[in-house]
């Protein structure tokens, strides 16, 4: 039920994100969900006349069809689809009841629906205002600390090098850790940033061809200095060139693999296998870790959710790494799942097309 709850939550998100839609899709769909609502309404009316009051039935189309239209089109096309439903509303649910109320009545009612209407879109409109304002300020916000951060970590890394040759060990320790927590924050500022762009449309990307198992290597190479005692296994060769962002696809096998490592014993061993296709290559990253419930290897994709596992370990993050991952592959026609036994491990599949 919680599982449903959230799904339901995550969809209405990310409808309300309606910015990203063009200004046709946003009215014709409000269009769409009116000709429906009230299609299917005045065949209901017509098949039991006298099992329906006609104003609540007017009333409940309004709100419907103007919450929909407001909450995925914004203010034009839910200020559009009011002024619609209600003189539909008026010409023909209201107008049967005339031996009830006089049309002066229904003419009042119907005015008063249309306030109703032009208020929820209008809330609706502010709402996504407010949301779209503290993006932007997270993003603005994000960029503006990464700045200061950037040269905190160039004097920490002046201060090393003389402290490293000074021998005096102890300290070296000390600024060593702070460098390893300075990059902690940045990564997560990188999270925040990557998010905020990919909300608002402005995710970059910058193509070009190279060597697919170079990469991986690559990658690997860099992980196994990072994690000395972490013995990472590659096997397989896809023997492929592929047209991609190499840095945002290097991006997601980073994430993959210090997911890995973080959510696994340190004793275990994390295997990458390689594999060729005829239309592109599939990467697997497998782990021996708290692994991952079945109800939640979809979920795990979207932003800012942790699995409860992750949770009750207190291991630490922002759950930003696999939504951007997830965004980046679906960007190349590609695919990101994971296969996992409750305690047993996780396998992560990276399915990418060569794209050229």
């Amino acid at each position: 039920m919680e599982e449903l709850w959230f799904r339901f939550k995550f969809h209405l998100v990310k409808l309300a994100y309606f910015r990203k839609r063009t200004r046709f899709k946003r009215y014709s769909f409000s269009i769409v969900v009116f000709l429906l609502v009230f299609s299917l309404f005045y065949l209901t009316l017509n098949i039991y006349p006298n099992l329906i009051h006609v104003q609540a039935l007017s009333l409940f189309m309004l709100i419907l069809v103007v919450t929909a239209s407001s909450w995925y089109g914004g203010l034009g096309p839910g200020v559009l689809v009011t002024v619609l439903t209600g003189i539909i509303s008026y010409l023909t649910f209201l107008r049967v009841d005339l031996p009830l109320h006089s049309g002066f009545e229904d003419f009042i009612l119907t005015f008063i629906y249309m306030i109703l209407g032009f208020f929820v879109s209008l809330i609706s409109e502010a709402r996504y205002e407010a949301e779209f304002q503290k993006d932007q300020f997270v993003a603005l916000a994000a960029h503006e600390i990464k700045n200061p951060l950037a040269v905190i970590k160039g004097y920490i890394g002046l201060l090393q090098k003389k402290l490293k040759k000074s021998g005096k060990n102890k300290s070296f320790g000390y600024i060593r850790e702070i460098d390893v927590q300075a990059e902690r924050l940045l990564e997560l500022i990188n999270d925040l940033l990557d998010v905020s762009r990919i909300e608002i449309g402005r995710f970059l990307y910058k193509d070009e061809l190279f060597d697919f198992d170079s990469l991986i290597r690559k990658i690997v190479s860099n992980q196994q200095i990072i994690n000395s005692k972490r013995e990472i296994i590659v096997s397989g060769k896809t023997r492929k060139i592929i047209k991609a962002d190499g840095y945002r696809l290097g991006q997601v096998i980073t994430n993959l693999l210090t997911n890995a490592i973080k959510y696994s014993p340190e004793q275990s061993p994390i295997k990458v296998r390689l594999k060729g296709k005829r239309e592109g290559v599939i990467l697997a990253v497998k782990d021996y870790g708290i692994g991952i419930p079945r109800p939640e290897q979809k979920a795990i994709f979207k932003h800012f959710y942790r699995s409860r596992r992750t949770q009750q370990g207190r291991v630490e993050g922002l759950g930003l790494g696999l939504f951007i991952s997830s965004q980046i592959i679906k960007h190349y026609n590609g695919k990101l799942h994971v296969k996992s036994n409750g305690g047993k491990g996780s396998t992560f599949y990276l399915e990418m097309p060569k794209n050229y």
